[in-house]
């Protein structure tokens, strides 16, 4: 009898020790959120609802600026499976981005896929874009012919 209590008070004293250290495990801060880098500033601006796609020159440069924590060096630009090159100008809390559209897109409609990777620790990965036109060069100057 005296072994038996003995046991169920160990056991409890036990249960004790070992609940102090089950209570601060936080379930909730396992995945904490991951702030997404922003793509915004579309240099010509995004579609508006409804809208005209908007038109640029042949081969002209297009920006964009990319906030909230996004690692520049991971800042990658996509047209048709083509990587676009970029110019990247780091201004510490965002970084303004250039792109000069190459030739293959003249004349087309072209979605500039966008992608960076966030600086903390989650590594979360945001993925933007925008739809413009790129003008023939034969379209360019006969529009300015025109003026």
């Amino acid at each position: 009898m005296k072994i038996i209590t003995g046991l169920r008070a160990s056991i409890i004293l036990g249960a004790l020790f070992f609940t102090g250290s089950a209570f601060a495990y936080n379930a909730g801060n396992v995945s904490e959120k991951c702030p997404l880098p922003v793509f915004r500033d579309f240099i010509p601006a995004e579609q508006v609802k409804g809208g005209p796609v908007p038109e640029v020159e042949a081969e002209s440069v297009v920006q964009f600026s990319v906030h909230r924590g996004a690692d520049l060096t991971t800042v990658r630009a996509e047209v048709r499976d083509l990587k676009l090159k970029l110019d990247i100008d780091d201004r510490n809390s965002y970084g303004i981005i250039k792109i000069k559209l190459p030739p293959e897109l003249n004349g087309k409609y072209a979605r500039i896929n966008l992608y960076a990777t966030s600086q903390s620790a989650g590594n979360c990965e945001a993925k933007d874009g925008w739809l413009i036109k790129v003008k023939k060069p034969s379209e360019a100057s006969a529009a300015e012919e025109e003026k």
